[in-house]
């Protein structure tokens, strides 16, 4: 069977195509143009034969870019009467942490407007019980309104509906009968659990996106149809793993970390394959830098999560991304401090060095400058570059600042693009009880390899590894996900108070349905893990602990929650009373997978893989500094920076006092020498 993951970035849409027969792999990158992800998406397939294609995994921007951009539908919400302003009054709080003490700080507008936001007679109580019923004619009356205001999507967001969602339902029948067409979002589907304001604002969310989502999505589909394709298409979601298309088009707020989710499962998947416990992926873009922390193998999920300002309560990977990619501009603002990003120059026009307009120097000019990108270097195999459009922007810069020389300037704004990446892998670890020097570096995306044993030197981490295909790795690891259905339900119990009987029900009834799905896509072996979200009694926040499935793990629950609270917040009280408010499954339908066979070449030394020498600049100009060509490097062969490593999709630098060795599966793993 054949495999195909595709994952649309910022600057490069990036192909992965598996043959499992032969066991070979084939990437390649296609600049992304906003707009017509969906043209892009299939000029990557034109040269397959789409006929014997088993899957294709989709990683998309789409929903991201919405939501950052305000390009999503015309959304309305009907709630409980009492509480349209639900999504405008908000928690009274900040939800932008980096506006915390900005005195012009502008709350942003909610997705919904106010007149767009509708109050319906109708009560559900925290029990369960209907206490109103949903009147047709109210519901007639509210469409036709919406009608007139031109309502594209709208979110039923009832008070208590993930305790009894029978209003939401009876109300999305007869909008289906009112608005045909009109994108339907209910809160107790999108999110079955209490709290009304996240759940409210991801279910508007979810039907901001609905209507884009479903028509991309649509557009796939039945253009892979059109060429021949019958294989499913399934797009990544936010929790790290697949949702087929369906579902993706009825809950898109869950893909909107879906292109960087690839990359951490796929490094899940290679510390399991190298035994390593403990992991930092960092993948560097073109547009920006997403890390992740793993722990034991798995990374860390949260479902209290913000995109832009607005609360997003669906499980998501705790990715933390910054601004700061290889298209990311150097700027001089106007009291004269240099900063680098968030703006981006992306593929077109790109950086000053595509020669494709650009005049603004970014990251990746800084490093043609350096010479660690040589002038000879086709990006993505065939990019050609202008050094001297680089020189002459990262000149310009250094003028205005005052620097002396280009090569100053270009090592200035390399330093400060990596002293940002630094600051968001300590937010995701020192900042949260972990220690970097304890994990490995997984550096990947077209710019990480060129940035990572800096960015591990800074951390005092000793060790790196570069895996194969790193410009594409995030399309690989779309390739190593199962397909997941999630439930969640609230139950609200003191634990001393708790069955164990009761709530092995309660994981039941909600592993019942997602299992049944999966078994009706053809999914025959099913992996199941179930959670507890977990507090004081008092408190508003839970932590979410992880149950087994042996008996017994009642009694151990509160131990575990208080050894868990204890490493995050470095303190508990194990004598305060707990409970148990929501039940969590994760359940998984096992499906074949990317396997990296053994690399071909072996034996010899690093010279047979030996491009050129060229004068590079670490902290001190190497004027002979071997460049090599990683598809010829050696197994098992160790050497020692200073080198360059190039290859398809991105570079790789190992400075002086670095050394690198390349496995048997071609993975590359750089270690500090002192």
């Amino acid at each position: 069977m054949s495999l195909i993951g595709i994952d649309t970035g910022g600057t490069f849409t990036d192909l992965v195509f598996f043959d499992e027969d032969e066991e070979r792999i084939v990437v390649s990158k296609i600049p992304t143009l906003r707009g017509k992800e969906d043209a892009v998406f299939l000029e990557g397939l034109e040269s397959l034969d789409l006929s014997a294609i088993g899957r294709i995994t989709h990683g998309t921007t789409v929903g991201t870019n919405a939501i950052l951009e305000g390009a999503g539908a015309r959304t309305a919400v009907l709630t409980t009467r009492g509480f349209r302003d639900v999504l405008e009054i908000g928690r009274t709080q900040r939800l932008v942490p980096q506006s915390m003490f900005d005195p012009k700080f502008i709350r942003p507008r909610p997705v919904v407007p106010r007149e767009l936001r509708l109050e319906i007679e109708e009560r559900a109580l925290a029990d369960g019980r209907i206490e109103i019923q949903v009147e047709e004619a109210e519901v007639e009356e509210r469409a036709e309104n919406l009608k007139q205001r031109g309502a594209e999507a709208v979110a039923i967001c009832y008070l208590h509906a993930y305790a009894n969602g029978e209003n939401e339902k009876r109300t999305a029948e007869y909008l289906e009968k009112l608005l045909p067409g009109v994108y339907l979002s209910l809160s107790h589907e999108v999110v079955p659990e209490y709290r009304e304001f996240e759940r409210f604002s991801t279910a508007a969310l979810n039907a901001y996106l609905g209507p884009r989502i479903r028509n991309y999505v649509g557009r796939l589909e039945g253009a892979l149809r059109e060429r021949g394709c019958r294989a499913p298409l399934f797009i990544m979601m936010s929790g790290g793993g697949m949702l087929d298309a369906e579902q993706a088009a009825r809950f898109p707020v869950r893909t909107i970390l879906s292109g960087p989710a690839g990359g951490v499962v796929g490094g899940v998947s290679l510390a399991e394959s190298l035994d390593i416990d403990h992991l930092i992926t960092y993948d560097m873009g073109g547009t920006s830098t997403d890390v992740c922390l793993i722990r034991d193998r798995r990374p860390i999920v949260s479902t209290e999560n913000i995109i832009g300002a607005y609360p997003l309560k669906t499980s998501q990977l705790q990715i933390n991304t910054v601004g700061a990619g290889g298209g990311s501009i150097a700027w001089r603002d106007e009291d004269g401090a240099l900063h680098v990003g968030p703006k981006s120059a992306g593929a077109r026009p790109g950086p000053s060095c595509y020669g494709f307009g650009g005049e603004e120097p970014t990251v990746t000019d800084a490093n043609v400058v350096l010479s660690r990108i040589g002038p000879r270097t086709r990006l993505a195999g065939a990019l050609e570059l202008r050094p001297e459009k680089a020189e002459r922007a990262l000149a310009s810069l250094a003028e205005e600042l005052g620097i002396p020389d280009s090569v100053s300037m270009a090592r200035g704004v390399v330093d400060l693009a990596v002293m940002r990446m630094v600051s968001s892998i300590r937010e995701i670890s020192i900042e949260r009880g972990f220690d970097p020097r304890e994990h490995t570096l997984l550096a990947y995306g077209g710019a990480g390899p060129l940035h990572a044993a800096l960015i591990a030197r800074e951390l005092s981490m000793s060790s790196v590894v570069v895996p194969r295909f790193p410009g594409n790795f995030s399309a690989v690891g779309l390739l190593m996900a199962d397909v997941v259905q999630e439930n969640v339900g609230t139950c609200f119990v003191a634990l001393e108070d708790a069955s164990e009987n009761d709530l092995e029900y309660g994981f039941e009834q909600l592993t019942i349905p997602c299992v049944k799905k999966l078994h009706g896509a053809g999914l025959g072996e099913i992996q199941n893990l179930r959670y507890a979200d977990v507090r004081y009694v008092g408190q508003a926040f839970e932590l979410t602990i992880p149950v087994p499935e042996s008996k017994g793990w009642l009694k151990t629950l509160g131990g575990e929650f208080h050894d868990r609270y204890e490493a995050r917040y470095g303190h508990c009280h194990r004598g305060d009373p707990l409970e148990v408010v929501n039940l969590r499954v994760r359940v998984s339908g096992i499906v074949d997978k990317l396997k990296w066979e053994k690399a071909k070449n072996s034996g010899g030394g690093p010279d047979d893989a030996l491009l050129e020498k060229r004068s590079v600049v670490f902290e001190e100009e190497v004027p002979d500094c071997p460049v090599y060509w990683r598809d010829s490097l050696p197994a098992g062969v160790e050497f020692q920076g200073p080198a360059v490593i190039e290859e398809y999709g991105s570079i790789t630098l190992v400075p002086p006092d670095w050394t690198a060795r390349q496995d048997a599966c071609g993975h590359l793993h750089l270690s500090a020498s002192g």
